[in-house]
């Protein structure tokens, strides 16, 4: 099924969505033209942003703390979850106060493309882990400036009835550039310094390409908000009266925080377990890897279109959660092999569901039009404070004795339990 989005058939400079509750949607290019700056720069930051988190991090670690690497790796995932929460938060309100000629998004992903850039390369030549450190703490500040904006431009720019297809289209270029980075990475593990300059260049130029492929109007005509100690706090208040926005909130935290539990202790999982050896593990994990990112694709380039189609958003997310819950259940009664193999399908297939529509839900439970990056900011918290939490429980609930099978119970629980909260919300169908 084709993704492609449709340019609009009226003048891209107004589009009008009478059924919204944001109002009007301005863009100045089409949305065609968005869609391929989305999968532009979501490939960029995503790839980059790997190379900073995940593998070449973990061997540059490996190399500068070789007998602490467990200890420093932690610290580094626990700063990375809890900076970019903050970052998100912060980045998201600043945008929406800023008045420039070229809009109240492109300045920021300018800088964070830029940030992020000059950011993986200190990475790079760092050579203690107190440098490391430091480099690591810059660019999660600065560089989530990008994805901060990026995400605005949704509700800014994109009409209601295109979200889906137009989120399926970025969740795509997100799971690309991380499938990318995993590869490329996987050729740099003695010396992953140039894999961190590969990651300087293709987040620059992916942000640059964003603002060029994608340009805004001037946002010097909207009202400013007078930037004194009252505005400044009304300006990073969490909304108020706004019920529909934390029953999002509340099912996108504990979908994933449910699906985390068990998804990032697939080698222990299958070691301590199921009782393979690291060597037996190898093979599985590359299966697993493999069937999830087909059916990742698969999920999202189905969904966002049928969302958009069918103009349901509540549903498909549903469906997508009973998925996750499906995928949890295999291993608790069925713990082989196999079982974590189709496990990683079957959560790919929810998973890739869930991000194609998930992004349009959130914009469309967006309670101001003047803080719409603010608001995405807390609702970004709710990727990545899961991430900080699900290793902390399954980890204490593995530490006390109790084994891995209480933790696919609770995952189980947690799973359901998110995705009915999604009926709660009544503004979105």
């Amino acid at each position: 099924m084709s993704i492609e989005l449709p340019e609009p058939a009226a003048h891209p400079g107004v589009l009008d969505e009478p059924t919204s509750t944001i109002g009007v949607v301005r863009s100045r290019t089409g949305t065609a033209r968005l869609g391929w700056g989305f999968m532009v720069v979501g490939l960029a930051w995503v790839f980059a942003n790997s190379v900073a988190t995940a593998l070449p991090l973990q061997a540059k670690i490996a190399i500068l703390a070789p007998e602490d690497k467990v200890f420093v790796l932690a610290i580094f995932t626990a700063l990375g979850g809890v900076l970019t929460t903050l970052a998100l938060f912060f980045w998201g309100a600043v945008s929406d106060l800023t008045r420039s000629r070229f809009g109240k998004r492109t300045p920021w992903i300018v800088v964070g493309a830029v940030s992020g850039s000059i950011g993986l390369s200190l990475i790079a030549i760092s050579d203690s882990v107190g440098g490391l450190i430091s480099a690591f703490i810059g660019y999660q500040l600065l560089f989530s400036a990008l994805p901060a904006a990026v995400l605005a431009v949704f509700p800014d720019r994109i009409p209601r009835d295109k979200r889906g297809t137009a989120s399926a289209i970025y969740g795509g270029a997100q799971v690309l550039g991380g499938a990318v980075a995993n590869i490329v990475a996987s050729q740099f593990l003695s010396a992953p310094t140039g894999m961190f300059y590969i990651a300087s260049a293709v987040v620059l130029v992916g942000g640059l390409a964003f603002v060029a492929i994608a340009p805004d109007y001037s946002s010097k005509d909207e009202p400013r908000v007078k930037l004194d100690m009252k505005g400044l706090a009304e300006s990073f208040r969490f909304p108020a009266n706004a019920s529909d926005f934390y029953w999002a909130f509340a099912g996108r935290f504990l979908l994933l925080l449910g699906l985390y539990m068990v998804q990032n202790f697939t080698l222990y999982i299958l070691t301590d377990y199921i009782g393979l050896s690291n060597d037996e593990s190898a093979p599985v994990i590359a299966l697993a890897g493999f069937a999830s990112l087909i059916t990742i694709v698969l999920g999202i380039s189905l969904a966002g279109p049928i969302s958009d189609r069918i103009k349901r958003r509540r549903m498909p997310i549903f469906v997508a959660s009973m998925l996750f819950g499906v995928a949890v259940l295999l291993p608790l009664v069925w713990p082989t092999s196999t079982s974590m193999i189709i496990f990683s399908g079957v959560s790919g297939l929810g998973l890739g569901a869930f991000l194609a529509v998930d992004t349009a839900l959130m914009t469309e439970v967006l309670p101001s039009e003047e803080s719409r990056g603010k608001d995405l900011g807390i609702l970004n918290t709710a990727n990545t404070v899961p991430g900080i939490i699900a290793p902390l429980a399954t980890a204490g609930i593995v530490g006390l004795g109790f084994g891995y099978q209480p933790v696919f119970v609770i995952s189980l629980v947690v799973i359901v339990v998110g995705a009915f909260s999604i009926f709660k919300i009544k503004s979105v169908r």
